[in-house]
């Protein structure tokens, strides 16, 4: 077939879809009916939680919304706020702990040398607002910890930087992991303005387990770039391994399947295991390496 053929055959397709979509605006403008009796759904705002554990942190965290419905009377903008005035209660099933809220960070915190988190401890999490809203959760830490990683580099002529993240996993159980990368640099004119640029997985999962691969070799791809330039200068990377429990990994699961703002993609729910309300109470062990 010549080029001349290719083109004719071009141009009539050209022409045969320029005639119908004209068309196919009529016909929905034809099917067009005011329909005025249309319940809409009504659902009324959740208590939202956030909230991860981790023995190597230093503090506990908890931040704390109301979901904000489409429909209804419930929609308002300021649910996206943080809940200033509930009670956030953190047990270990003896020892109680109420977590205060910082009007500065807009969060609930309290130091883990207030309140330890121990390792393959079970922790309950129970939030109440004085409008009789109760939500509750509990996971458990992960009682193994990865004690080294290793880290491969693929070096490029441009600032974009190429990682292999290799650890190995722990034999005869299942386990969940997180693979986290940074690159540091920073601004030379202003010596201590460090900025992290996020490395982003190359697989676009940034959970994973051991299935199939019970004390093998795992590993994780991680690229990502940085300012450069005269005023920028690299300093290192930084990565976080982290052995997360099953709600971690189920949340983290769901999130890097969760599709923004496309109308065609079928919907993923995030994963919840607060009872009553909505997001995530869940914990991990973790590693931290800075390489130069």
């Amino acid at each position: 077939m010549n080029s001349n053929t290719i083109k004719n055959m071009s141009g009539k397709f050209k022409l045969i879809t320029t005639l119908f979509l004209p068309l196919g605006i009529f016909l929905l403008a034809g099917c067009e009916k005011t329909v005025d009796n249309i319940k809409l759904p009504t659902t009324a705002p959740k208590l939202v939680v956030g909230c991860f554990i981790s023995p190597q942190d230093s503090w506990i965290t908890v931040t704390l919304t109301r979901s904000n419905p489409i429909f209804g009377p419930g929609h308002n903008n300021t649910n996206t706020l943080p809940v200033e005035d509930a009670s956030v209660i953190i047990s270990d099933g003896t020892n109680t702990a109420s977590i205060p809220f910082n009007s500065l960070s807009q969060q609930y915190e309290m130091q883990t040398s207030t309140f330890p988190i121990i390792s393959g401890q079970t922790y309950s999490l129970t939030v109440s607002t004085p409008t009789g809203e109760n939500v509750s959760a509990n996971c458990t830490v992960p009682a193994s910890i990865i004690s080294a990683l290793t880290v491969d580099f693929t070096d490029t002529a441009s600032n974009l930087k190429k990682t292999t993240v290799k650890w190995q996993d722990i034999p005869n159980e299942i386990n969940y992991y997180r693979v986290v990368g940074q690159i540091v640099s920073i601004y030379t004119p202003s010596p201590g303005d460090t900025i992290f640029n996020d490395m982003y997985s190359i697989s676009n999962a940034t959970a994973y387990n051991d299935h199939e691969k019970d004390g093998n070799e795992l590993y994780a791809k991680l690229e990502g770039s940085y300012y450069e330039g005269s005023e920028y200068s690299l300093v290192a990377y930084d990565f976080y391994l982290l052995h997360i429990d099953g709600e971690y990994y189920n949340y983290q699961n769901s999130l890097d399947h969760y599709t923004y703002g496309d109308p065609f993609s079928e919907p993923i729910p995030l994963y919840t295991n607060i009872r009553g309300g909505l997001g995530v109470f869940a914990a991990y062990q973790k590693l931290y390496v800075r390489l130069p």
